[in-house]
Parts: C-alpha cells; sequence; structure tokens
C-alpha cells in the first residue's frame, strides 16, 4: 500500500470546506497585490534597492505562510483520525508521506496564486525561473520550519 489514496483522500477533506481553498488562493493574491508596492517603497526609503526585487520576495512571504497556515490547520483538525490509522495497521511512515504530500500539493496551489499575482502586476523580472524556484522553495520549506 503506498501514501498516494491517502494523499488523494487527505485533499479531498480539505477541499471539501471551500472556505480552505479561497483562503489559499486568495491570501497570496492580496497580499501580493497589495503588500507588494509599498513594501517596495519602504526598502528604498530605508536605504535598499526596492523595485522588483521585494515585490518578488513577496510571493514568496505570500505563498510561505499560507502554505504553513494550511498545513498546521489541516494536521491538527486531523491529530484524531491519524491516531486512528496507526492503531488499525497503516504504517507511521506512509501517513507522514502522505501528509507530506497533501502539504506539498496545498504549497503549490498557494505558491501557484502569488506568481500569478505577481505576474499580472509587475511580471517575473528579469530571471523568471529564479523566482518561480525562491517562491516555491519558500512554500516548501516554511512549512517545515
Amino acid at each position: 500500500m503506498t501514501a498516494l489514496p491517502f494523499t488523494r483522500r487527505f485533499l479531498s477533506e480539505s477541499a471539501r470546506t471551500p472556505v480552505n481553498l479561497l483562503v489559499l488562493v486568495l491570501v497570496p493574491v492580496v497580499f501580493v497585490v497589495v503588500a507588494a508596492r509599498p513594501l517596495a517603497d519602504a526598502a528604498e526609503l530605508l536605504g535598499g534597492t526596492g523595485g522588483p526585487a521585494v515585490q518578488a520576495a513577496t510571493a514568496g512571504w505570500a505563498a510561505g505562510f499560507i502554505a504553513a497556515i494550511a498545513l498546521y490547520f489541516q494536521i491538527r483538525a486531523s491529530h484524531a483520525a491519524d491516531r486512528r490509522l496507526i492503531l488499525a495497521g497503516l504504517a507511521p511512515h506512509r501517513l507522514v508521506a502522505a501528509r507530506m504530500g497533501a502539504g506539498l500539493v496545498l504549497a503549490v496551489t498557494a505558491a501557484a496564486a502569488a506568481l500569478l499575482a505577481l505576474q499580472l502586476r509587475t511580471g517575473l523580472g528579469d530571471d523568471p525561473w529564479r523566482v518561480l524556484a525562491g517562491t516555491l522553495m519558500y512554500a516548501v520549506i516554511y512549512p517545515v520550519l
């Protein structure tokens, strides 16, 4: 037995509540659209370079933060069910792998929403692959920390 069926089930449970999907997509978009320019202006006022680099970082911050919150609530809400799955015979490493897979999908969704908002707002800059990689790293690493 692999972790894939459990990952799909965890994601379908998360999608059952439309507010989860709305928050997962809407918060990064709003943060990038609303906060990108003021943060770049603040960086310039404090003597930094500001500009597109700071605006690109907002996509990573938004994706990382919302991915961490989504994964936290998913794990917190399922603590009792996970315990029952382990008692029923599911190997703990499969449960962890399934939770990590679901978290990865949530992180990629948040990163995609943030990157789309950034693209529509300011563009991805001179090095779009770097912005993409940085945003994905924020979204994947931040929930782990």
